[in-house]
């Protein structure tokens, strides 16, 4: 009789011990696993979700996340899941970035969309845009050019955005080149009311954000006539008040540049090199202290910096 009871006691009792590892186990990978989401989670999540370049039938929405993540947006008007979007760059499939831009196209006018981020595993919370009424009239303006660079370096896979004081966000993408263009002639009221109405004196700002940094322009509409001076991240240009250039341009091409440069090379140094070019020592002299040193090579660097100019 005992040696049946011993048995089966042994087997139960290895089944017993199976099973308590297993459980231990299991909790540990589970354990593991959640420690795994919770540390990886918070490098997926959207940040600074913003709408942009909104229109009767189509609308931009970009945002950062901590790290590189693959993303793209489902969205439609009964239910979010109803069409997907993939970022302008990407063709066929999600692919890394850290600054995401998805445009929604072929929507229609005045209606309420229901979308969601989808952020590796991660999915936001619903959110809702509207689109306005179809415009009977536009701006005027030219759009906004320019560029950005890292250093000397241009700066791809940057976002800018254009801000007006009650008007709706636009916004561009920088290229490989780093340059940048945003259309301002469909842009609206805040409210989507009507076409915002922009003048020469309209304030508006840039703000580039990107991986590597950030970097702000204050301009007014009228500096729209060309190209803006290249953006140099980590700066903050505030272009509303229109630079004299009549001390810095010394040659009187109309431009502030390497050439103007030489011309205070040549006549470095404390009095002029003789009475004809003692004009020239003057205008050199920007700082106007008597001499033509390394203060006015200062000047000449910063006011070619600022314009642009080489």
């Amino acid at each position: 009789m005992k040696n049946i009871t011993n048995r089966f006691r042994i087997p139960t009792l290895l089944g017993l011990a199976v099973i308590i590892v297993g459980i231990v186990t299991g909790v540990l990978l589970n354990l593991k696993q959640q420690t795994f989401i919770s540390k990886a989670a918070p490098d997926l999540i959207p940040q600074n979700i913003i709408l942009s370049n909104l229109t009767d039938t189509s609308v931009t929405i970009s945002w950062q996340t901590p790290s590189q993540a693959t993303s793209f947006i489902r969205f439609g008007q009964a239910d979010f899941s109803e069409q997907t979007a993939l970022d302008d760059r990407d063709s066929k499939s999600p692919q890394l970035h850290w600054v995401h831009y998805v445009t929604l196209e072929n929507l229609l006018p005045k209606t309420t969309y229901q979308y969601k981020i989808i952020s590796g595993k991660i999915s936001s919370e619903t959110l809702t845009f509207t689109t306005s009424t179809p415009l009977s009239s536009q701006t005027g303006f030219q759009p906004v050019i320019g560029s950005v660079l890292d250093n000397n370096a241009p700066l791809d896979d940057a976002l800018v955005y254009l801000s007006i004081a009650d008007a709706t966000t636009q916004s561009a993408l920088t290229k490989n080149s780093g340059n940048f263009l945003i259309p301002i002639s469909q842009i609206r009221k805040s409210d989507l009311s009507d076409v915002y109405p922009l003048t020469e004196e309209t304030v508006a700002k840039l703000t580039i954000l990107s991986e590597k940094g950030q970097a702000t322009v204050l301009l007014k509409l009228k500096n729209l006539t060309s190209e803006l001076p290249p953006i140099i991240l980590g700066e903050n240009l505030d272009l509303t008040n229109p630079v004299d250039n009549t001390n810095y341009d010394l040659n009187g091409d109309g431009k502030i540049n390497s050439t103007d440069m030489a011309i205070i090379l040549q006549n470095f140094g404390t009095k002029p090199k003789n009475e004809q070019s003692s004009t020239i020592f003057k205008k050199a002299d920007l700082n106007k202290d008597g001499a033509v040193d390394q203060k006015d090579v200062d000047l000449m660097l910063e006011k070619i910096k600022k314009t642009g100019n080489n």
